[in-house]
C-alpha cells in the first residue's frame, strides 16, 4: 500500500486480511496462528516492507488493546472449566501464585544481570514475562491430546495467571513510574485491585444473566449487544476505580455468566469466540507491525537467554513446588514444566507499556518491549514444536479413551448413550433441545448446538474424548462431522451412522477419514427415532453361548431381524460400541433396542449368515 493512500480504515482492513490469511495457513499447516501473526506483523510493518502502515492507526491503538483485552477474558471466564478448575484447584492456585513471584524474581534478576536493564524495570519485566498464553495453550492442549488433568491444569493456569500477571505488571509500572518502593503498599494495592475486579465482576455478571433471562431482551441481536456493552461497561468501571482491575472482573464476570441458567448461552459464547479469534489476530499484526526491528534484533540473544533461563529454572521450579502432593504423575509434572508459551495479552500489555513508559521519558521502554518480544517468539516456536516430542519421551496419556461423545442421536442417541454410560464417561452434542433438557436434567454434560460449529466442540472439551460417535439422519452430514473430528479435534476412534447404500457410496471417504460403520447395518434414523418418541421400544439383552454359531462372525456379516437395532455388546464387564469388523465372542451380552410385538417368543434376533447351516443361536 502507497503511503499517500495510508488511512486508519485501510490498515485496520489490511490487518484483518493479513491476520485471516495467517489463520487459514496456521491451520493447514497445523501450527499456532500466533506465529505466523507477529512474523507477518513483523515483515509487513514500518520496521519490514512498510505495506502495513501502523503508524496511522497509532493514536487508536490503545483503545483497541484495553477493549480487545476485556473481551478476550470476558471470552475466557465463559470457557473457563469450572468443575475441572474445582477438582484441581489446589494445583492451580499454587501455580498463578508462585508463578509471577519466582518469574518476576528470577526473570527480573535475568534482565538486569544479562541485558542492562534498571532494576525497577527489570522486575516490571519479570512481571510481563510471567502472563500466560491461553491463545496458544488451547491449540496445543487439543493437538496433543493430553490426559484430563493436566489439560485442565495447562488451560486453567494459563486464563488466570493473565490475570494475575497483568495485576502484577500494573503495580511494578507505578512503582516504576514514582519510585515509590514500599512492600505494605504493594500488598494493600494488590489486594484492592482483585477485590474490585472480583466483587464487580460477580455482581456485573449477576446483574447481566438477571437482564438476559428478563423480558428486556428477548431476541439474540439485542441480547448479543447488551453483553457486549455490559462487559465493557463494567470493565471501564473497574478501571477507573483501580488500573487493571477491569481484566479480573472480566474473567469473573465471563465465569458468573456461564454458572447462570441462560438458555441460549452458547449462542453467546460462538459470538464472543468468534469476536475474540479477531481482536486477538487483528491485535496480534499490529503489535507485531509497531515492533522496532532493529532493536529486537540488538536483544536477540539476551532474550534468547533469558528465555532459556525461565524455562529451564524458573518453570520446572515453579511446576514441581505446586504439583508436591498432587494428582499428576511425575511425568505429568515434568510435561507441564515443559509447557509456558505467552501470548497476545502479555504482548499487549507490554506494548501499552512500552508506549506509557516512552511519554514518561525512560529510554528502556523499547528494551523491555524486545525482551517480551523475544520471550513471546520463542517460547510460541519451542513449544509448540517441541510439544509432540516431549509427550512421547514422557509417555503421557491421551485424552480419555472411555469418553464418549453422542452426536445427533436424538432419542435413540440418549439411550444409545445410557447404555454406555454404565461404564464409561458420555457427553451428548445435539440440536434436539428437548432431548438435551431431558439428559441435563438426568445429570449428563449435554450441549444443545450444531455439530458442523467447532464453538460446540469446544464447550464439550473435545480434547478429552476419545470416541465421537455420529448418528444423525443424513449420511452425508455424519460424514462432514467426521471429518470435522478427525481433522480439526483429532478423535481417535470415530463412528457413523449409513443410511442404506451409502457404505459403497462414500467408501473411500470412510477409509481417509478412519471411521467405522455403527451398528455393522444401514441405520434409519426417522424410523427409530419415531419408535422412541412414541415409547414402542423396549430393551432386550442375548447371550452368546459356547456353542453359538455366531462365534467369530463379524457385526457386518450376520443377519439382524428387522425390527430390533443392537446397541451395544458387553463383554467381560467393558460396554463395546457394535460396528462392521466387531466380531463376536462366546460370553458376549449384546443389548437391543425392539418392537416387542414385531417378535415372536423364544425367536432369534440375530442370525448368523446365510451360508452357515447351523441354527441360531
Amino acid at each position: 500500500m502507497f503511503a499517500e493512500s495510508a488511512n486508519p480504515t485501510t490498515t485496520f482492513v489490511i490487518a484483518v486480511l493479513i491476520a485471516t490469511a495467517a489463520q487459514l495457513l496456521a491451520g493447514r499447516l497445523r501450527f499456532p496462528p500466533i506465529l505466523l501473526w507477529l512474523l507477518a506483523g513483523m515483515a509487513l510493518g514500518p520496521f519490514g516492507l512498510h505495506l502495513l502502515h501502523v503508524e496511522t492507526i497509532e493514536p487508536a491503538l490503545h483503545t483497541l488493546i484495553e477493549l480487545g483485552l476485556a473481551i478476550i477474558l470476558f471470552e475466557g471466564g465463559l470457557n473457563l472449566n469450572l468443575k475441572a478448575l474445582k477438582e484441581n484447584g489446589w494445583v492451580v492456585g499454587r501455580l498463578v501464585i508462585l508463578g509471577p513471584i519466582l518469574t518476576i524474581i528470577i526473570g527480573g534478576a535475568a534482565a538486569h544481570y544479562i541485558a542492562g536493564m534498571d532494576w525497577l524495570l527489570a522486575l516490571l519485566f519479570g512481571a510481563l514475562a510471567s502472563v500466560g498464553g491461553p491463545t496458544v495453550i488451547m491449540p496445543i492442549v487439543r493437538q496433543m491430546r493430553l490426559g484430563r488433568n493436566i489439560s485442565h491444569v495447562l488451560t486453567a493456569e494459563a486464563m488466570l495467571i493473565d490475570v494475575i500477571g497483568a495485576i502484577l505488571a500494573i503495580v511494578f509500572l507505578q512503582l516504576a513510574l514514582t519510585q515509590v518502593l514500599s512492600p505494605s503498599i504493594i500488598a494493600v494495592d494488590i489486594f484492592f485491585k482483585i477485590a474490585v475486579g472480583a466483587a464487580i465482576g460477580l455482581a456485573g455478571g449477576r446483574a447481566l444473566a438477571w437482564l438476559l433471562t428478563s423480558q428486556w431482551s428477548k431476541d439474540f441481536e439485542t441480547r448479543t449487544i447488551l453483553t457486549l456493552t455490559s462487559a465493557w461497561g463494567l470493565f471501564l468501571l473497574a478501571d477507573a476505580i483501580s488500573s487493571q482491575a477491569g481484566l479480573l472482573t472480566m474473567l469473573m464476570m465471563g465465569a458468573t455468566l456461564q454458572r447462570m441458567e441462560i438458555h441460549d448461552i452458547q449462542r453467546l459464547k460462538h459470538f464472543k469466540g468468534s469476536l475474540s479469534m479477531l481482536l486477538i489476530s487483528v491485535l496480534f499484526v499490529l503489535l507485531a507491525a509497531n515492533m522496532n526491528l532493529a532493536i529486537l534484533i540488538n536483544y536477540l540473544w539476551q532474550g534468547i537467554t533469558i528465555f532459556i533461563i525461565l524455562a529451564l529454572l524458573a518453570r520446572p521450579l515453579v511446576v514441581f513446588s505446586s504439583t508436591l502432593g498432587s494428582r499428576l504423575s511425575l511425568n505429568e509434572s515434568m510435561y507441564l514444566a515443559g509447557m509456558a508459551p505467552r501470548g497476545v495479552v502479555a504482548a499487549a500489555i507490554t506494548s501499552l507499556f512500552a508506549l506509557i513508559l516512552q511519554e514518561n521519558g525512560y529510554a528502556q521502554g523499547e528494551m523491555l518491549m524486545a525482551l517480551v518480544y523475544i520471550i513471546i517468539i520463542t517460547s510460541v516456536l519451542g513449544y509448540s514444536l517441541f510439544a509432540r516430542s516431549l509427550k512421547k519421551i514422557l509417555a503421557i496419556d491421551g485424552g480419555d479413551e472411555r469418553s464418549v461423545l453422542i452426536i445427533g442421536g436424538g432419542q435413540v442417541g440418549s439411550e444409545f448413550g445410557r447404555a454406555l454410560g454404565e461404564d464409561r464417561e458420555v457427553r451428548f452434542l445435539d440440536l434436539n433441545a428437548e432431548v438435551i433438557t431431558t439428559l441435563k436434567r438426568s445429570g449428563y454434560n449435554a450441549v444443545c448446538g450444531n455439530a458442523l460449529d467447532p464453538i460446540f466442540w469446544e464447550i464439550v472439551h473435545a480434547e478429552e474424548i476419545g470416541c465421537a460417535v455420529i448418528m444423525t439422519g443424513s449420511s452425508d452430514h455424519n460424514l462432514l462431522i467426521a471429518r470435522l473430528a478427525h481433522e480439526i479435534f483429532h478423535i481417535p476412534e470415530i463412528y457413523i451412522a449409513l443410511q442404506e447404500g451409502d457404505e459403497e457410496k462414500h467408501t473411500s471417504l470412510i477409509h481417509q477419514l478412519q471411521t467405522r460403520r455403527l451398528f455393522g447395518k444401514p441405520y434409519n434414523y426417522t424410523y427409530w427415532n419415531d419408535q422412541a418418541y412414541r415409547k414402542r421400544l423396549v430393551f432386550e439383552s442375548r447371550f452368546i453361548e459356547e456353542e453359538s454359531p455366531l462365534i467369530a462372525q463379524t457385526m457386518k456379516d450376520v443377519r439382524i431381524q428387522h425390527g430390533v437395532q443392537p446397541i451395544t455388546v458387553i463383554r467381560n464387564g467393558e460396554t463395546l460400541i457394535p460396528h462392521d469388523d466387531f466380531t463376536f465372542e462366546a460370553g458376549d451380552e449384546i443389548k437391543m433396542l425392539m418392537r416387542p410385538e414385531r417378535i415372536q417368543e423364544g425367536q432369534a434376533l440375530i442370525h448368523p449368515p446365510a451360508s452357515n447351516n447351523k441354527t441360531p443361536a
